[in-house]
């Protein structure tokens, strides 16, 4: 069965994301949504190609476009392509063949999920483009294992939150995913400084075993802060905006975190951590006056170069769409 519904270019948007939100390693994440409007995230776009053509085609472009690779059968989106097309013949479907084009708008290896938004916009489009021929869970699974395919190990901490929006819980080891509240008055500050860090580069400097009082007080931090979410608690959940099992390893590996963090409490901020594997960090915050001193040092003290970036954002609870 032939399967080639629309006509028209279809564009879909992907967020970035807080992966690990610091209480919640490899199973915590938060979609990002800039207050200005910009869009941070990738967007991909498909459209037709000519009856005759016999193969996917891919484009690229955006202010990040110069860090992916030069052949695109090395790119993820190219990557999601065949493999959705692979899934649609498992159904006895035969897909024609698509032009996609990559608009690169997050950073490489930035903590800011840029592999997953790229993964998520290209599936997602994808699956709307062939009006939703793959079921969601079968396509978030999709999703999964393609970012596993870049990051060595599949984690939903990035993937569940730019899909779905919002702060979401993401058990690992499960293909589970679920909504947590998101206090209304916080926003967290994001601060890109400009340089690059690999996700398996950062998870090479972590222990394979942790003291067993450490898993235990992990354990129960992540659970109080579950709690409090669900009680109301904004105070008592910030609080437990700390990491245990990471971020002692990988601060080695950002320049002035350790100076930003204290700078940043100083400064009123609630908690302040590294974003997925860093170097990016954020900064909660639940006051206006604070979030914005707290984004000029930032900007003038974490911020390394003229491509780095400084946004202050809310939570992003539409998750990936469709824009114009």
């Amino acid at each position: 069965m032939n399967q080639n519904f629309r006509k028209d270019p279809l564009a879909v948007y992907a967020p970035a994301s807080v992966g690990n939100m610091s209480v919640g390693f490899d199973a915590l994440g938060l979609a990002l949504a800039p207050i200005d409007g910009s869009l941070l995230g990738d967007v991909v776009t498909l459209e037709r190609l000519p009856g005759t053509a016999e193969d996917w085609e891919l484009e690229t472009e955006g202010a990040f476009a110069d860090a992916l690779p030069a052949d695109a059968e090395d790119n993820i989106v190219l990557a999601c392509c065949r493999v959705y097309q692979q899934a649609a013949e498992a159904r006895g479907y035969t897909l024609n063949p698509l032009r996609a084009r990559l608009e690169k708008r997050l950073p490489i290896g930035s903590g800011l999920g840029s592999s997953a938004s790229s993964i998520v916009a290209a599936l997602e489009a994808l699956n709307r483009w062939h009006a939703n021929l793959l079921p969601a869970q079968e396509l978030f699974a999709l999703m999964a294992r393609m970012e596993g395919s870049i990051s060595g190990e599949v984690h939903l901490d990035n993937v569940a939150p730019c899909l779905y929006g919002g702060l979401r819980l993401c058990p690992p080891g499960s293909q589970q995913e679920y909504a947590l509240p998101w206090p209304a008055a916080w926003r967290a500050v994001v601060c890109w400084p400009g340089t690059r860090l690999e996700t398996r580069e950062a998870r090479s400097v972590l222990p394979e075993e942790v003291p067993r009082k450490t898993a235990v007080r992990h354990g129960a931090q992540f659970a109080q802060f579950v709690h409090a979410l669900h009680s109301g608690n904004a105070g008592l959940a910030a609080q437990c905006v700390v990491d245990h099992i990471a971020e002692p390893y990988r601060r080695s590996l950002l320049p002035g975190f350790d100076e930003a963090r204290t700078e940043l409490a100083a400064l009123g901020a609630l908690a302040v951590g590294i974003s997925g594997s860093g170097p990016t960090v954020f900064a909660l915050v639940d006051d206006w006056d604070v979030a914005n001193r707290v984004a000029y040092w930032l900007d003038r003290h974490y911020r390394k170069n003229e491509r780095g970036f400084v946004h202050v954002c809310r939570a992003d609870l539409g998750g990936t769409r469709c824009i114009d």
